[in-house]
Protein backbone atom coordinates (compact mmCIF):
# COMPACT_ATOMS: atom_id res chain seq x y z
CA UNK A 1 0.00 0.00 0.00
CA UNK A 2 1.12 3.37 -0.80
CA UNK A 3 1.86 5.51 2.01
CA UNK A 4 0.59 9.24 2.18
CA UNK A 5 2.50 12.74 2.81
CA UNK A 6 1.24 16.18 3.93
CA UNK A 7 0.65 18.76 1.53
CA UNK A 8 -0.82 21.30 3.22
CA UNK A 9 -4.20 21.85 5.15
CA UNK A 10 -6.78 19.36 4.14
CA UNK A 11 -4.78 17.78 1.55
CA UNK A 12 -2.55 14.74 1.14
CA UNK A 13 -0.20 13.77 -1.25
CA UNK A 14 0.21 9.03 -1.85
CA UNK A 15 3.53 8.42 -2.88
CA UNK A 16 3.06 5.31 -5.19
CA UNK A 17 4.03 1.63 -4.73
CA UNK A 18 8.08 1.78 -5.68
CA UNK A 19 9.83 -0.74 -7.58
CA UNK A 20 12.68 -1.15 -5.33
CA UNK A 21 11.94 -0.57 -1.90
CA UNK A 22 8.82 -0.33 -0.15
CA UNK A 23 6.81 2.74 0.97
CA UNK A 24 7.40 1.60 4.47
CA UNK A 25 11.08 1.40 4.07
CA UNK A 26 10.75 5.72 2.16
CA UNK A 27 8.88 6.82 4.52
CA UNK A 28 11.58 5.65 7.73
CA UNK A 29 14.02 6.90 5.71
CA UNK A 30 11.95 10.30 5.69
CA UNK A 31 11.84 10.05 8.88
CA UNK A 32 15.46 9.15 9.78
CA UNK A 33 16.04 12.57 7.45
CA UNK A 34 13.69 14.46 9.85
CA UNK A 35 14.53 17.82 8.50
CA UNK A 36 15.91 19.53 5.56
CA UNK A 37 16.93 22.82 4.63
CA UNK A 38 17.10 22.10 0.55
CA UNK A 39 15.46 19.75 -1.56
CA UNK A 40 17.34 18.73 -5.39
CA UNK A 41 14.39 17.17 -7.19
CA UNK A 42 15.61 14.90 -9.98
CA UNK A 43 12.92 13.92 -12.36
CA UNK A 44 13.58 10.46 -14.89
CA UNK A 45 12.01 8.66 -17.55
CA UNK A 46 13.85 6.68 -19.42
CA UNK A 47 17.30 8.70 -18.33
CA UNK A 48 20.14 5.56 -18.00
CA UNK A 49 22.07 7.87 -19.91
CA UNK A 50 22.69 11.09 -18.31
CA UNK A 51 20.93 10.57 -14.52
CA UNK A 52 24.38 9.53 -13.12
CA UNK A 53 25.97 12.73 -14.21
CA UNK A 54 22.57 15.04 -13.09
CA UNK A 55 22.43 12.80 -9.51
CA UNK A 56 26.38 12.70 -9.08
CA UNK A 57 27.00 16.74 -9.91
CA UNK A 58 23.84 17.59 -8.19
CA UNK A 59 24.60 16.53 -5.14
CA UNK A 60 28.46 17.52 -5.76
CA UNK A 61 26.87 21.21 -6.25
CA UNK A 62 24.53 21.03 -3.21
CA UNK A 63 27.97 20.49 -0.84
CA UNK A 64 30.02 22.82 -2.50
CA UNK A 65 27.66 25.91 -2.91
CA UNK A 66 25.51 25.01 0.17
CA UNK A 67 27.90 23.43 2.68
CA UNK A 68 26.12 24.52 6.37
CA UNK A 69 22.98 23.47 4.98
CA UNK A 70 21.35 20.13 5.10
CA UNK A 71 20.22 18.90 1.39
CA UNK A 72 18.58 16.03 0.58
CA UNK A 73 18.77 15.01 -3.40
CA UNK A 74 14.80 13.22 -4.05
CA UNK A 75 14.83 11.30 -7.60
CA UNK A 76 11.63 10.87 -8.85
CA UNK A 77 11.51 8.32 -11.36
CA UNK A 78 8.25 7.65 -13.76
CA UNK A 79 8.71 3.77 -14.83
CA UNK A 80 11.69 3.96 -16.65
CA UNK A 81 11.98 0.76 -18.59
CA UNK A 82 15.97 1.16 -19.46
CA UNK A 83 17.64 1.05 -15.92
CA UNK A 84 17.96 4.46 -15.58
CA UNK A 85 16.22 4.10 -11.50
CA UNK A 86 19.00 1.72 -10.19
CA UNK A 87 22.01 3.52 -12.33
CA UNK A 88 20.34 7.38 -10.41
CA UNK A 89 20.68 5.00 -7.00
CA UNK A 90 24.44 3.46 -7.96
CA UNK A 91 25.65 7.01 -9.19
CA UNK A 92 24.17 8.73 -5.83
CA UNK A 93 27.44 10.54 -3.53
CA UNK A 94 26.01 10.67 -0.20
CA UNK A 95 23.07 7.71 0.20
CA UNK A 96 22.17 9.31 3.19
CA UNK A 97 21.03 12.54 1.78
CA UNK A 98 19.54 10.56 -1.65
CA UNK A 99 16.05 9.29 -1.56
CA UNK A 100 14.04 7.45 -4.24
CA UNK A 101 10.69 7.61 -5.17
CA UNK A 102 10.62 4.91 -8.28
CA UNK A 103 6.79 4.09 -9.76
CA UNK A 104 5.40 3.38 -13.09
CA UNK A 105 3.02 5.89 -14.52
CA UNK A 106 0.49 5.16 -16.77
CA UNK A 107 1.08 6.96 -20.67
CA UNK A 108 -1.21 9.42 -21.44
CA UNK A 109 -4.11 8.50 -23.82
CA UNK A 110 -2.92 11.33 -25.76
CA UNK A 111 0.13 12.45 -27.99
CA UNK A 112 2.51 14.75 -25.43
CA UNK A 113 6.62 14.78 -24.93
CA UNK A 114 8.52 14.50 -21.56
CA UNK A 115 7.88 12.27 -18.00
CA UNK A 116 4.38 10.93 -17.99
CA UNK A 117 2.68 12.22 -14.95
CA UNK A 118 4.60 14.92 -14.05
CA UNK A 119 1.65 16.26 -12.23
CA UNK A 120 1.63 13.26 -9.84
CA UNK A 121 5.50 13.77 -9.48
CA UNK A 122 5.43 17.31 -8.69
CA UNK A 123 2.95 16.44 -6.10
CA UNK A 124 5.16 14.06 -4.50
CA UNK A 125 8.28 16.20 -4.29
CA UNK A 126 6.32 19.11 -2.39
CA UNK A 127 5.19 16.88 -0.48
CA UNK A 128 8.50 15.26 0.69
CA UNK A 129 9.66 18.87 0.72
CA UNK A 130 6.81 19.88 2.70
CA UNK A 131 7.17 17.19 5.10
CA UNK A 132 11.22 18.00 5.57
CA UNK A 133 10.32 21.71 6.35
CA UNK A 134 12.67 22.52 3.66
CA UNK A 135 13.20 26.45 2.97
CA UNK A 136 14.07 25.67 -0.85
CA UNK A 137 13.13 23.02 -3.77
CA UNK A 138 14.82 22.82 -6.91
CA UNK A 139 13.93 20.51 -9.81
CA UNK A 140 15.34 19.91 -12.84
CA UNK A 141 15.14 16.88 -15.37
CA UNK A 142 17.06 13.76 -15.92
CA UNK A 143 17.44 13.70 -19.21
CA UNK A 144 19.66 16.92 -19.49
CA UNK A 145 22.88 16.12 -20.69
CA UNK A 146 24.12 19.87 -20.56
CA UNK A 147 23.58 20.20 -16.83
CA UNK A 148 26.55 21.28 -14.61
CA UNK A 149 26.95 22.54 -11.16
CA UNK A 150 26.10 26.20 -11.61
CA UNK A 151 22.10 25.35 -12.42
CA UNK A 152 21.80 24.36 -8.76
CA UNK A 153 23.74 27.21 -7.49
CA UNK A 154 21.51 29.77 -10.16
CA UNK A 155 18.23 28.29 -9.37
CA UNK A 156 18.22 28.25 -5.25
CA UNK A 157 20.35 30.97 -4.57
CA UNK A 158 18.15 33.23 -5.40
CA UNK A 159 15.31 31.59 -3.03
CA UNK A 160 17.32 31.04 0.03
CA UNK A 161 18.84 34.49 0.21
CA UNK A 162 16.94 36.84 -1.53
CA UNK A 163 13.31 35.55 -0.94
CA UNK A 164 12.34 34.58 -4.34
CA UNK A 165 9.24 32.19 -4.25
CA UNK A 166 9.52 31.13 -7.85
CA UNK A 167 12.78 30.75 -9.87
CA UNK A 168 12.07 30.00 -13.56
CA UNK A 169 14.97 29.06 -16.15
CA UNK A 170 16.35 31.45 -19.00
CA UNK A 171 18.24 29.17 -21.61
CA UNK A 172 20.62 30.16 -24.89
CA UNK A 173 19.26 28.77 -27.81
CA UNK A 174 20.23 29.29 -31.40
CA UNK A 175 17.83 31.52 -32.77
CA UNK A 176 15.83 29.89 -34.78
CA UNK A 177 15.49 27.36 -31.88
CA UNK A 178 11.96 27.28 -29.97
CA UNK A 179 9.60 29.05 -31.98
CA UNK A 180 6.41 27.89 -30.13
CA UNK A 181 8.05 29.30 -27.14
CA UNK A 182 9.03 32.90 -29.48
CA UNK A 183 6.20 33.41 -30.75
CA UNK A 184 3.49 31.97 -28.59
CA UNK A 185 4.35 30.71 -25.31
CA UNK A 186 6.44 33.89 -24.43
CA UNK A 187 4.48 36.67 -25.45
CA UNK A 188 1.52 35.50 -24.76
CA UNK A 189 2.47 34.84 -20.59
CA UNK A 190 3.88 37.76 -21.14
CA UNK A 191 0.80 39.93 -22.21
CA UNK A 192 -1.68 38.46 -20.03
CA UNK A 193 0.49 38.41 -16.56
CA UNK A 194 2.88 41.15 -16.61
CA UNK A 195 5.94 39.14 -16.13
CA UNK A 196 8.69 38.72 -18.40
CA UNK A 197 9.56 35.13 -17.76
CA UNK A 198 11.13 33.58 -20.83
CA UNK A 199 10.11 30.10 -19.95
CA UNK A 200 7.22 29.33 -17.79
CA UNK A 201 6.74 25.61 -19.19
CA UNK A 202 8.71 22.90 -19.97
CA UNK A 203 12.04 23.92 -17.86
CA UNK A 204 13.38 23.53 -14.59
CA UNK A 205 12.57 25.51 -11.18
CA UNK A 206 13.05 26.66 -7.52
CA UNK A 207 10.48 27.32 -5.50
CA UNK A 208 9.93 28.42 -2.04
CA UNK A 209 8.37 27.07 1.21
CA UNK A 210 5.93 29.79 0.76
CA UNK A 211 5.07 28.79 -3.15
CA UNK A 212 4.95 25.66 -2.27
CA UNK A 213 2.31 25.11 0.85
CA UNK A 214 0.15 27.86 -1.64
CA UNK A 215 0.67 25.35 -4.64
CA UNK A 216 -0.53 22.07 -2.33
CA UNK A 217 -3.56 24.16 -1.12
CA UNK A 218 -4.80 25.08 -4.71
CA UNK A 219 -7.30 22.89 -6.54
CA UNK A 220 -4.92 19.93 -8.04
CA UNK A 221 -4.29 19.14 -11.89
CA UNK A 222 -4.98 15.47 -12.88
CA UNK A 223 -2.37 13.16 -11.88
CA UNK A 224 -2.45 12.76 -16.10
CA UNK A 225 -2.24 16.47 -17.38
CA UNK A 226 0.88 16.50 -20.17
CA UNK A 227 4.06 17.62 -18.92
CA UNK A 228 3.51 21.55 -19.92
CA UNK A 229 0.20 21.68 -18.20
CA UNK A 230 1.46 21.17 -14.51
CA UNK A 231 4.71 23.59 -15.66
CA UNK A 232 1.74 26.56 -17.07
CA UNK A 233 -0.34 26.03 -13.95
CA UNK A 234 2.66 26.70 -11.96
CA UNK A 235 4.24 29.79 -13.60
CA UNK A 236 0.52 31.36 -14.12
CA UNK A 237 -0.20 30.76 -10.25
CA UNK A 238 2.74 32.08 -8.81
CA UNK A 239 2.26 35.05 -11.15
CA UNK A 240 -1.54 35.30 -9.87
CA UNK A 241 -0.55 34.71 -6.21
CA UNK A 242 1.75 37.86 -6.25
CA UNK A 243 4.80 36.20 -5.29
CA UNK A 244 8.29 37.16 -6.27
CA UNK A 245 9.45 36.24 -9.23
CA UNK A 246 13.17 35.64 -10.86
CA UNK A 247 14.98 33.69 -13.71
CA UNK A 248 18.23 32.31 -13.82
CA UNK A 249 20.48 32.02 -17.04
CA UNK A 250 21.41 28.60 -16.59
CA UNK A 251 23.28 28.84 -20.45
CA UNK A 252 22.49 25.97 -23.16
CA UNK A 253 20.36 23.11 -22.58
CA UNK A 254 20.56 19.79 -24.20
CA UNK A 255 18.34 17.10 -23.41
CA UNK A 256 18.68 13.27 -24.63
CA UNK A 257 16.14 12.21 -26.58
CA UNK A 258 15.27 8.68 -25.28
CA UNK A 259 11.91 8.79 -27.47
CA UNK A 260 10.97 10.51 -30.74
CA UNK A 261 9.54 14.04 -30.96
CA UNK A 262 6.25 14.34 -31.45
CA UNK A 263 4.29 15.69 -34.55
CA UNK A 264 4.45 20.16 -34.57
CA UNK A 265 0.30 19.91 -34.49
CA UNK A 266 0.63 17.57 -31.27
CA UNK A 267 3.23 19.80 -29.95
CA UNK A 268 1.32 22.70 -30.64
CA UNK A 269 -1.58 21.32 -29.30
CA UNK A 270 -0.05 19.93 -26.30
CA UNK A 271 1.59 23.38 -25.18
CA UNK A 272 -0.76 26.03 -26.12
CA UNK A 273 -3.69 23.52 -24.53
CA UNK A 274 -1.78 23.95 -21.51
CA UNK A 275 -1.57 27.92 -21.62
CA UNK A 276 -5.00 28.11 -22.81
CA UNK A 277 -6.81 25.64 -20.16
CA UNK A 278 -4.84 28.29 -17.52
CA UNK A 279 -6.17 31.53 -19.39
CA UNK A 280 -9.35 30.19 -19.18
CA UNK A 281 -9.00 29.54 -15.26
CA UNK A 282 -7.65 32.90 -14.60
CA UNK A 283 -9.18 34.98 -16.58
CA UNK A 284 -10.79 37.45 -13.58
CA UNK A 285 -6.46 38.02 -12.90
CA UNK A 286 -5.27 38.50 -16.16
CA UNK A 287 -7.81 41.14 -17.77
CA UNK A 288 -7.10 43.90 -14.51
CA UNK A 289 -3.49 44.24 -16.05
CA UNK A 290 -1.91 46.13 -17.88
CA UNK A 291 1.91 46.40 -19.38
CA UNK A 292 4.63 44.23 -18.73
CA UNK A 293 7.59 44.30 -16.15
CA UNK A 294 11.07 42.64 -16.04
CA UNK A 295 11.61 39.93 -13.46
CA UNK A 296 15.21 39.83 -11.77
CA UNK A 297 17.18 37.91 -13.45
CA UNK A 298 20.25 36.16 -11.79
CA UNK A 299 23.50 34.90 -13.76
CA UNK A 300 24.38 34.92 -17.56
CA UNK A 301 23.13 32.44 -20.21
CA UNK A 302 19.78 33.81 -21.76
CA UNK A 303 20.58 36.16 -24.70
CA UNK A 304 20.48 34.01 -27.72
CA UNK A 305 23.80 31.72 -28.81
CA UNK A 306 25.68 33.58 -32.00
CA UNK A 307 25.74 30.97 -34.99
CA UNK A 308 29.18 29.52 -35.63
CA UNK A 309 30.66 28.38 -38.93
CA UNK A 310 28.16 25.54 -39.60
CA UNK A 311 25.02 28.35 -39.45
CA UNK A 312 21.61 26.96 -38.76
CA UNK A 313 19.98 26.83 -42.15
CA UNK A 314 15.96 26.23 -42.40
CA UNK A 315 14.55 26.45 -45.72
CA UNK A 316 11.33 28.00 -45.51
CA UNK A 317 9.22 27.33 -48.32
CA UNK A 318 8.36 23.65 -46.85
CA UNK A 319 6.04 25.71 -44.43
CA UNK A 320 4.76 28.12 -46.79
CA UNK A 321 3.19 25.67 -48.87
CA UNK A 322 1.62 23.85 -45.96
CA UNK A 323 -0.03 27.40 -45.04
CA UNK A 324 -0.95 27.79 -48.32
CA UNK A 325 -2.29 23.76 -48.42
CA UNK A 326 -3.78 24.66 -44.70
CA UNK A 327 -5.78 27.74 -46.58
CA UNK A 328 -7.10 25.77 -49.03
CA UNK A 329 -8.28 23.21 -47.01
CA UNK A 330 -9.08 24.97 -43.56
CA UNK A 331 -10.45 28.43 -44.37
CA UNK A 332 -13.83 27.32 -44.04
CA UNK A 333 -12.84 26.28 -40.14
CA UNK A 334 -10.86 29.08 -39.88
CA UNK A 335 -13.61 31.49 -40.78
CA UNK A 336 -15.75 30.15 -37.82
CA UNK A 337 -12.95 31.68 -35.57
CA UNK A 338 -11.08 34.57 -37.23
CA UNK A 339 -12.82 37.79 -38.59
CA UNK A 340 -13.21 38.51 -42.02
CA UNK A 341 -10.50 41.21 -42.41
CA UNK A 342 -8.52 38.33 -41.00
CA UNK A 343 -9.26 35.87 -43.26
CA UNK A 344 -8.55 38.68 -45.92
CA UNK A 345 -4.99 39.19 -44.75
CA UNK A 346 -4.52 35.39 -44.85
CA UNK A 347 -5.62 35.37 -48.16
CA UNK A 348 -2.71 38.06 -49.16
CA UNK A 349 -0.12 36.32 -47.21
CA UNK A 350 -1.10 32.71 -49.24
CA UNK A 351 -0.43 34.47 -52.65
CA UNK A 352 3.35 36.19 -51.72
CA UNK A 353 6.38 34.02 -52.80
CA UNK A 354 9.70 33.83 -51.66
CA UNK A 355 11.22 36.43 -49.80
CA UNK A 356 7.76 37.94 -50.17
CA UNK A 357 6.50 36.15 -47.25
CA UNK A 358 5.57 37.85 -44.35
CA UNK A 359 3.63 37.68 -40.99
CA UNK A 360 2.65 40.88 -39.57
CA UNK A 361 3.41 41.00 -35.81
CA UNK A 362 -0.11 42.50 -35.01
CA UNK A 363 -2.11 40.08 -37.24
CA UNK A 364 -0.17 36.72 -35.44
CA UNK A 365 -1.07 38.17 -32.11
CA UNK A 366 -4.94 38.34 -33.20
CA UNK A 367 -4.74 35.06 -34.48
CA UNK A 368 -3.62 33.72 -30.98
CA UNK A 369 -6.30 35.95 -29.19
CA UNK A 370 -8.97 34.72 -31.71
CA UNK A 371 -8.00 31.14 -31.22
CA UNK A 372 -8.18 31.59 -27.76
CA UNK A 373 -11.05 32.80 -27.66
CA UNK A 374 -12.82 29.85 -29.75
CA UNK A 375 -11.04 27.61 -27.74
CA UNK A 376 -12.97 29.21 -24.55
CA UNK A 377 -16.46 29.34 -26.03
CA UNK A 378 -15.59 25.52 -27.68
CA UNK A 379 -17.14 26.55 -30.96
CA UNK A 380 -15.68 23.84 -32.34
CA UNK A 381 -13.73 20.60 -31.02
CA UNK A 382 -10.88 22.33 -28.58
CA UNK A 383 -8.22 19.55 -30.28
CA UNK A 384 -9.55 19.81 -33.79
CA UNK A 385 -9.72 23.64 -33.29
CA UNK A 386 -5.67 23.56 -32.21
CA UNK A 387 -4.62 21.12 -34.80
CA UNK A 388 -6.58 24.02 -37.77
CA UNK A 389 -4.47 26.19 -36.39
CA UNK A 390 -1.15 24.53 -37.07
CA UNK A 391 -0.63 25.84 -40.63
CA UNK A 392 -1.28 29.05 -39.56
CA UNK A 393 1.46 28.35 -37.41
CA UNK A 394 3.86 26.99 -39.87
CA UNK A 395 3.18 30.34 -41.76
CA UNK A 396 4.31 32.41 -38.63
CA UNK A 397 7.76 30.07 -38.15
CA UNK A 398 8.47 30.69 -41.99
CA UNK A 399 8.45 34.85 -41.69
CA UNK A 400 9.99 34.50 -38.54
CA UNK A 401 12.82 32.42 -40.08
CA UNK A 402 13.09 34.73 -43.04
CA UNK A 403 13.22 37.49 -40.83
CA UNK A 404 16.50 36.24 -38.90
CA UNK A 405 18.55 35.34 -42.13
CA UNK A 406 21.96 36.86 -41.68
CA UNK A 407 20.58 38.52 -38.03
CA UNK A 408 23.09 38.08 -34.76
CA UNK A 409 22.21 37.67 -31.32
CA UNK A 410 21.06 41.05 -30.52
CA UNK A 411 18.77 41.73 -33.32
CA UNK A 412 17.11 37.77 -32.48
CA UNK A 413 15.97 39.81 -29.08
CA UNK A 414 14.87 42.42 -30.78
CA UNK A 415 12.83 40.72 -33.30
CA UNK A 416 11.13 38.95 -30.00
CA UNK A 417 10.75 42.38 -28.28
CA UNK A 418 8.60 43.72 -30.71
CA UNK A 419 6.65 40.68 -31.36
CA UNK A 420 6.11 40.71 -26.73
CA UNK A 421 5.33 43.99 -27.45
CA UNK A 422 2.56 43.62 -30.38
CA UNK A 423 0.64 40.56 -28.35
CA UNK A 424 0.46 43.80 -25.28
CA UNK A 425 -0.45 46.02 -27.71
CA UNK A 426 -3.55 43.90 -29.26
CA UNK A 427 -4.54 42.97 -25.25
CA UNK A 428 -7.26 45.56 -25.13
CA UNK A 429 -8.95 44.07 -28.49
CA UNK A 430 -8.27 40.31 -26.30
CA UNK A 431 -10.11 41.88 -23.33
CA UNK A 432 -13.34 43.16 -25.40
CA UNK A 433 -13.43 40.18 -27.35
CA UNK A 434 -13.12 38.14 -24.51
CA UNK A 435 -15.84 40.34 -22.06
CA UNK A 436 -18.58 40.64 -25.65
CA UNK A 437 -17.94 37.36 -27.40
CA UNK A 438 -21.07 37.54 -29.14
CA UNK A 439 -20.01 41.26 -30.49
CA UNK A 440 -18.68 40.00 -32.70
CA UNK A 441 -19.43 36.65 -34.85
CA UNK A 442 -17.25 35.86 -37.99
Amino acid sequence: MSQPLAMGQGSSVAIPEPLKNTAAEQQQQIDEIGRADIILGVFSHNSAGTIANVVRTGQEALVAYFPDSRAVLVNIDGGSRDGGASVALQSAVDRNSFLQITYPLPRLSIATYGMPGKTAAYQALFGVSARLSARACAVVDGNISSFNREWVDSLLRPVLEQQFDLVSPCYQRHKYDGPILNGIVYPLTRALYGKRIRQPVGGDFAFSATLIDYLMRQPQLDGNTAAFGIDAWISTRACCGNFRLAQAGLGPRTLAQNEPLPEVSAMLADVLGSILTEMNDTASVWQRIRNSEAVPTFGSGCEPLADDNTEHSIDAQPMIESFRLGYQNLKEIWGIVLPPATLVELKRMALRIGDNFRFDDVLWARVIYDFALAYRTRIIDRTHLLLALTPIYLGWVASYVQSLRDKGPAETQERIEALCLAYEMQKGYLISRWRWPDRFNP
